[in-house]
């Protein structure tokens, strides 16, 4: 192992020590913080994303982008266009998004996402895309007016990311749970539909699979948003995964 090699190891052991020992939302902010500047990074964020009809608002974990770009893509609701996004949603490894849409032909949107992005020096970047076996999709992402990344480096940040996006999941369910005084219960039969609806299954589906009508398993389903306090069935997967009930 080279030297560089092994100086990006122990940053990246420091950096997962670090994390592991986090308290807090702002302490995972400021060790990820940590790892983007080492890496040459001027921003970064983790958030959720959205089904195609919905906002990405309510589905942001932790920001540090540039507040006037937030604000501005949020507004503009440029999660369903961000080409940096869709490439997310359909792959599992890390990349750079130059060289990863170096030869895609964006469209007028996409064009004008990333052109946009530009003006708060996010030229480039590198995305993390996590998948869970079942269905729910997250992004961790980093931004700079240039991206050089060594091999080593892009294994350390892939490793980092996932370790963050884990250790604020775990973070944010402990303190839902906390703010909830009485504890969450939630039935093995509604275990069983979130699992259905996470796998992409419509109450009618789930209904034929387990051979219950379905108005039963549209109760059964807002019976579980109630307890969760969402209003459709993405934030339903989500707070699931936030609270353990899937994994």
């Amino acid at each position: 192992m080279d030297s560089e090699a092994v100086a990006t190891a122990n940053v990246m052991f420091d950096l997962l020590s670090e994390t592991a020992a986090a308290k807090s939302k702002d302490d995972i902010l400021g060790s990820l913080d940590r790892s983007a500047r080492h890496f040459g990074f001027s921003c970064f964020a983790i958030s959720g994303i959205p089904l195609p009809t919905e906002r990405i608002d309510s589905y942001f974990m932790l920001n540090a982008w540039p507040s006037e770009w937030f604000d501005h893509y949020v507004s503009h609701n440029y999660v369903h266009a961000d080409p940096v996004i869709q490439l997310s949603k359909m792959q599992d490894g890390a990349f750079v998004w130059s060289e990863a849409l170096r030869d895609q032909e964006l469209g007028r949107h996409a064009r004008r996402v990333m052109n946009e992005a530009k003006e708060f020096k996010m030229k480039d970047g590198y995305s993390v895309p996590l998948h869970s076996a079942s269905g729910f999709q997250a992004i961790v992402t980093f931004g700079a007016e240039k991206v050089d990344l060594s091999n080593a480096a892009r294994g350390a940040l892939h490793i980092l990311s996932i370790y963050a996006h884990n250790a604020l999941r775990s973070l944010m369910a402990k303190e839902a749970r906390a703010r909830d005084r009485s504890p969450l219960r939630i039935t093995a039969r509604e275990r069983e539909i979130i699992q259905w609806c996470a796998a992409g299954k419509t109450a009618i589906e789930i209904a034929e699979i387990l051979g219950r009508s379905h108005r039963t398993i549209q109760n059964e389903i807002l019976n579980v948003q109630r307890k969760l306090n969402v209003v459709n069935a993405a934030q339903m997967i989500a707070e699931s995964f936030r609270f353990g009930i899937l994994r």
